[in-house]
């Protein structure tokens, strides 16, 4: 559905967004066997050719947020953006980080959909651009975790770093670094927001600077 003019969000597992311009970004991919869904929507809804998806940006690297990603950029040919420090994950080079349920679920799941590693065309750091949004390193759900926002539409892609339940922000289940992520939240707190869109869940549509500032009171106690 669009949940903001040109931005159109894809549930599951986990949230994938499309931003629709002249070229179209696409942010994260969400499970496996997600593509055909991303791919029938750009046809569909938004009459336009697969081809325009130019970029994948992946907020982190795990493997709900980029089960499709070999599948949309074969389909694509779209490059891929991700944070220098998670690169090597999507790579194959480095293996994933997970419980002892999760790792054999995540290496039978690449069996079945035959996912194979990801080279990244674009490797990202704190400050760039892509597009119209600025990259943001969150460090702490995973090294490379990163958010994207936009000073023009004051609209902020959170990945994992932040949920939305019960009218309130919470932070994600798992912290890989949990002495980062206080320090890479508070990199959000001077920020002009109107929606924030997160990796699960639902989206921040209202007072989201002032919820966030609460979220961060609440972290320091």
């Amino acid at each position: 559905m669009e949940v903001t003019k040109g931005i159109h969000q894809f549930s599951g597992v986990s949230n994938s967004y499309i931003v629709s311009n002249n070229e179209i970004l696409l942010v994260d991919t969400g499970m496996p066997g997600k593509s055909g869904e991303i791919i029938d929507y750009v046809k569909n809804e938004l009459k336009r050719d697969p081809s325009d998806i130019k970029t994948i940006v992946i907020t982190h690297h795990h493997f709900d947020h980029t089960g499709s990603l070999d599948k949309l950029k074969e389909i694509t040919g779209a490059k891929v953006a991700i944070h220098s420090a998670d690169a090597d994950y999507i790579s194959g080079e480095k293996t994933q980080h997970g419980s002892l349920f999760m790792i054999p679920v995540v290496m039978f799941m690449k069996i079945i959909y035959r996912s194979r590693p990801v080279k990244a065309d674009i490797i990202l750091e704190d400050g760039d651009e892509i597009g119209d949004y600025r990259v943001i390193h969150t460090p702490g759900h995973t090294s490379g975790g990163i958010c994207l926002y936009n000073p023009n539409n004051k609209v902020l892609f959170v990945g994992d770093n932040l949920m939305y339940t019960n009218n309130k922000i919470e932070g994600p289940r798992v912290l890989h670094e949990p002495e980062m992520y206080k320090k890479s939240i508070e990199k959000l707190k001077n920020l002009d927001i109107n929606l924030i869109l997160t990796g699960h869940g639902q989206a921040i549509t209202s007072e989201a600077n002032n919820k966030l500032e609460t979220f961060l009171t609440e972290l320091d106690n």
